[in-house]
């Protein structure tokens, strides 16, 4: 997936949220619309059983609506085709119904009790429903459709009930202008916080990230390590820190140039990068010639295992550039700790560092921790 089709779909994905939540409160008022009316209207008394299907079917379908929007997540992962699609299903099936109800106000003469409060609904309702919508332009118009349509035609079909008509259609085209405009200025505002979001994300991991050589930096190191101690205190799990130190780098900076320099610190920060490959694993410049890999849930013993791993990889694959090939090595110092309250936080750095100057002051090119 291309970075334009994972941004479209997380839009996607939150538009189709937002059109949720706008939502939700349809769900109940169409749940209880009709009932009420029927109820303050007598209309159960004169027409039990029409009463009684509507009522029962709008609440069927808002408690169907309801599962739809408590499985959201899970059905929305699996297909958010089929989500849309049983969410259009389901609330055009209410403002179907309600249409059709508003259609036989005006011409069953067994509904003309609420025929003007139908009337006076179906206009309340429809701008709601616009609103609730607006996310989803195409579905917020054939709601209007499905509401306002049937109404219309049947009223061109009774003689006297042109004008009647000609009302409906004329708020029908407002409202088609209005939620035209509406969603394009909801879609323009949509983006431009999504791009906001964006470049403040973005902003984040610049911030995080160590210019030269595109690991994190000490910042985010420091983050991270008071976060990763904290989690051990809770778990109680063995915490383990790798430092690494470039091996005479002052010589190679004076006989090479400080250009080549900054190029081994680069192989260097990739060769680390590629022997600490879980995603937990925090690989970060520590400073200068200086490196840190932050191991949660790690034994000493693996620890020690992944700092031979890259010192191997770095000793036996000689750096080239430009036609020069330099054999660089690194010692790494080796500490690992439970942590706990009474401990200082910065004890497992401490540890990492004196093992670190002990495998220099050893001859370099070692792996050294305190047994």
């Amino acid at each position: 997936m291309t970075k334009s089709q994972n941004s479209s779909n997380i839009i996607q994905h939150r538009i189709d949220m937002d059109l949720l939540k706008r939502s939700i409160t349809g769900v109940f008022i169409y749940a209880i619309l009709l009932p009420i009316i029927f109820y303050f209207y007598d209309f159960f008394s004169y027409e039990p059983f029409i009463s009684w299907s509507i009522t029962l079917a709008m609440a069927a379908i808002s408690m169907v609506r309801l599962s739809h929007y408590w499985f959201t997540k899970s059905l929305y992962s699996y297909s958010a085709k089929l989500w849309l699609a049983l969410f259009s299903v389901l609330s055009l099936s209410q403002a179907a119904i309600l249409g059709i109800v508003f259609a036989l106000s005006v011409k069953e003469p067994r509904f003309y009790l609420i025929a003007n409060v139908m009337f006076l609904t179906i206009g309340g309702v429809a701008g709601g429903a616009l609103t609730a919508l607006m996310p989803r332009l195409w579905l917020a118009i054939t709601n209007l459709l499905f509401l306002l349509i049937p109404g219309a035609i049947v009223s061109l079909n009774i003689p006297d009930h042109t004008g009647f008509a000609v009302l409906i259609m004329i708020y029908f085209i407002y409202l088609f202008t209005l939620g035209l405009r509406s969603n394009s200025e909801y879609l323009r505002a949509f983006e431009i916080e999504f791009q906001l979001e964006q470049q403040r994300s973005e902003l984040e991991q610049l911030n995080k990230i160590d210019p030269l050589t595109h690991i994190y930096n000490r910042g985010h190191f420091n983050t991270a390590y008071e976060h990763q101690w904290n989690n051990g205190i809770r778990s109680q799990h063995q915490q383990s820190l790798l430092l690494i130190d470039v091996d005479k780098f002052k010589a190679i900076n004076d006989n090479y140039g400080h250009l080549f320099g900054d190029e081994c610190l680069i192989y260097i920060a990739k060769s680390i990068h590629d022997s600490a490959q879980r995603k937990t694993d925090i690989i970060a410049r520590f400073g200068g010639e200086e490196f840190a890999v932050l191991l949660s849930d790690t034994s000493k013993e693996e620890a020690t295992a992944i700092a031979e791993v890259i010192r191997e990889k770095i000793a036996n694959q000689p750096f080239v550039l430009n036609k020069t090939t330099l054999t660089i090595t690194v010692s790494i110092g080796v500490a690992s700790i439970v942590p706990q309250r009474s401990i200082n936080p910065n004890q497992l750095i401490e540890d990492a560092d004196r093992c670190l100057y002990l495998a220099k002051d050893n001859g370099r090119n070692k792996v050294y921790y305190e047994e």
